[in-house]
């Protein structure tokens, strides 16, 4: 009976690993976006895209703008001028392989964001048309944080081994205008200390501490075409996949002048979902959109991170928070599985 009794609880337990996560968000998904009620509108616009706000297809045109034609919303319905932020080359974070002096990203000539456009104008400058805070200055917006703003970081309290008994956030602002440094006492226009972007932020870089040759190193290796990604995981990674995930990872894009898989703004984040992220059937290889290889559930994020981003989850030390595991996606020379760790698993 004992030994029956055994069993039965090794195949509930076994039942109980295999159920994906099903997280309920207690407020709207859409969060910050909803831009002060003014809804998808704020992006999106019905009638008339980005001429209809009274946008310019030449940025130093005339003042006010005159609406002259051209492709302004004609994809997505794209509502906000990206055209002073596509004439600016930009000096983006850098990283461990080029010695910390950065990256140079330019739009490659295109002022609006159109069907044709490059990826570093649909997934970065129509991004940075609200967040530059700079050359591009969005409304709606406060400069820092909506969930800072709102009080709902305040309501995380750290959970597990070692963690704190009270808010695991301060006061001080997170600021969401990314070139506006003003506020922070350092001078307008600088990228180098946010996250690097655009096609010299590519994959063949991602093998953090060391400076090459990247990921296929631990078996995540990829083939291109002219605007799609095919990916394969094997060996550290596979089992990497297992333990979390790598919707960041899915998440990359490639253009027709660069077979080489890069970070976009896009690639971490997701603009319709600020609170939680829901695991779907790869879109760009086996499982890379797929939490522990579960293509269904729901998991708890902050920040519109595109993936199980939970900060407030019970890690230990066999589980990693959520929060590290998306960084090691990437990052990967840095995780428990690139030293062939395969016991520690995700705090979601």
């Amino acid at each position: 009976m004992k030994k029956l009794l055994l069993i039965a609880l090794f195949v509930l337990l076994a039942v109980n690993l295999g159920i994906a996560q099903a997280y309920i968000p207690t407020t709207d998904v859409l969060g910050a976006h909803n831009n002060g009620g003014r809804g998808c509108a704020g992006c999106h616009a019905p009638h008339s895209g980005n001429r209809g706000s009274g946008g310019e297809t030449i940025a130093g045109g005339a003042t006010p703008p005159v609406s002259t034609g051209g492709a302004e919303g004609d994809y997505h319905l794209w509502g906000t001028d990206v055209s002073l932020i596509t004439q600016e080359t930009l000096n983006v974070g850098g990283g461990y392989g080029n010695g910390g002096v950065g990256y140079v990203l330019n739009f490659g000539g295109a002022s609006q964001y159109t069907s044709t456009s490059l990826p570093v104008v649909a997934s970065i400058a129509s991004c940075l048309s609200c967040h530059d805070g700079n050359f591009s200055k969005g409304a709606m917006m406060t400069g820092y944080s909506y969930e800072q703003a709102t009080g709902m970081l305040a309501k995380i309290v750290g959970a597990g081994t070692g963690a704190t008994t009270g808010p695991l956030y301060g006061t001080a602002p997170i600021p969401t205008w990314l070139g506006n440094e003003s506020a922070a006492g350092g001078p307008a226009g600088d990228y180098l200390n946010d996250h690097p972007v655009g096609p010299n932020a590519n994959i063949n870089g991602l093998a953090y501490p060391s400076a090459g040759p990247g990921l296929s190193s631990y078996g995540l290796t990829y083939t291109t075409t002219t605007n799609s990604i095919a990916w394969t995981a094997a060996g550290e990674y596979a089992n990497f996949l297992t333990n979390y995930g790598a919707p960041g990872i899915a998440g990359m894009v490639v253009d027709p002048t660069n077979q080489v898989p890069y970070v976009v703004c896009t690639t971490c984040h997701n603009q319709h979902q600020m609170t939680v992220y829901a695991a779907s059937a790869a879109r760009s290889g086996p499982n890379l959109s797929a939490i522990q290889g579960k293509t269904t559930g729901t998991y708890a994020t902050y920040f519109f991170v595109n993936a199980p981003y939970n900060p407030g989850a019970a890690w230990s030390t066999t589980l990693a928070p959520s929060t590290t595991q998306f960084c090691r996606q990437c990052h990967f020379g840095v995780s428990n599985e690139a030293f062939s760790s395969i016991a520690i698993g995700t705090a979601f």
